[in-house]
């Protein structure tokens, strides 16, 4: 088993990094995570209140493409193992500006690989689902399926997905790679999907939905996702690629009905909308192998997390200064 002694925390300041941290400093015999990250959108310092009160805990912030930085890091904290999880998003950013997401996502993975070759520290490179494509059902993606991404985001992770593998392959690099289906949790970016509903519903704004809302994805519990990469550094076989799903589809009309319910406000404020065109409709996994060979499963329910998740975006909204 690697160690989890000492960890590089690439992106630890965003959404799912964050709770990563957290999940991180309850492992047994951690001693030392240093959490990086260049805090552009969606990296937000305020989103490691708690885990920054550790000890054990470093922020830097700066830039995985900074090859000195990162080796330096790797050295004088006797780093043991890197989660990368720096990447640019999808966040509304225009579809015709694929450079954006190949700097931070192509090349800065494709340096820290080189850095981490270098010190022989085994790193766990954090993917998508969506990097498969449009999956119909009744089927589910597997891990050995062709990739087929349908944006620049999806290509930009894609590439980078193929970058670990081939330095798995070429150099021996102890490396694995998780790809998790949709997240919902706590201090997600306020544009995402769950938190932007949300925001609308609370101040009894229209809701926005897609097309007829029957684009269907497969949710996750953040807690969930990142008990799974913490299971898959720990067990997982180098090279290998191991899925992360909740089995919990919803379509994105149905998420905001469930949200609407939750809050108690009326289903008339849904409205369809156009502007933003539907990539891919639906997104599903089958992730069978992680529940084989890292004895991990979701355990979190639906039905009973979500109000909690939906609550506590709306307790921020009404009053933001609050813990």
């Amino acid at each position: 088993m690697r160690q989890l002694r000492s960890i590089l925390l690439a992106g630890g300041a965003g959404f799912i990094g964050s709770a990563l941290a957290r999940h991180l400093l309850r492992v047994e015999g951690l001693e030392t995570l240093i959490v990086l990250d260049k805090l552009t959108c969606p990296g937000n310092r305020g989103n490691l209140i708690g885990p920054d009160q550790d000890p054990r805990v470093h922020f830097v912030e700066g830039d995985i493409q900074d090859r000195e930085l990162t080796g330096h890091l790797l050295r004088e904290h006797e780093i043991t193992g890197v989660f990368n999880l720096a990447a640019e998003t999808h966040s509304g950013r225009p579809l015709d500006s694929p450079v954006d997401f190949v700097h931070p996502n192509v090349l800065g993975t494709s340096r820290l690989l080189e850095t981490c070759r270098v010190s022989g520290v085994p790193l766990l490179q954090c993917s998508t689902s969506k990097v498969y494509g449009q999956v119909s059902a009744p089927n589910r993606a597997v891990e050995i399926n062709p990739l087929n991404p349908s944006t620049p985001y999806t290509a930009s992770k894609a590439s980078a997905d193929l970058f670990c593998l081939a330095a798995a392959r070429s150099h021996g690099q102890d490396i694995i790679i998780t790809r998790s289906t949709s997240n919902y949790g706590p201090r997600e970016h306020p544009e995402k999907l769950v938190p932007s509903l949300v925001h609308a519903a609370f101040h009894d704004l229209p809701v926005p939905i897609r097309g007829e809302g029957t684009q269907s994805r497969d949710w996750i519990h953040v807690d969930d996702h990142c008990r799974g990469m913490i299971a898959a550094f720990s067990k997982g076989q180098p090279g290998a690629v191991y899925l992360l799903g909740g089995q919990c589809e919803r379509t994105e009309l149905g998420m905001a009905r469930s949200i609407l319910e939750i809050l108690g406000k009326p289903t008339s404020l849904i409205t369809h909308v156009t502007e933003q065109p539907v990539k891919d409709a639906r997104y599903a996994v089958d992730f069978s192998k992680a529940i084989a060979s890292l004895s991990w499963h979701p355990q979190e329910r639906f039905r009973s997390s979500f109000p909690l998740v939906v609550r506590e975006i709306a307790a921020n909204l009404r009053d933001p200064g609050a813990p």
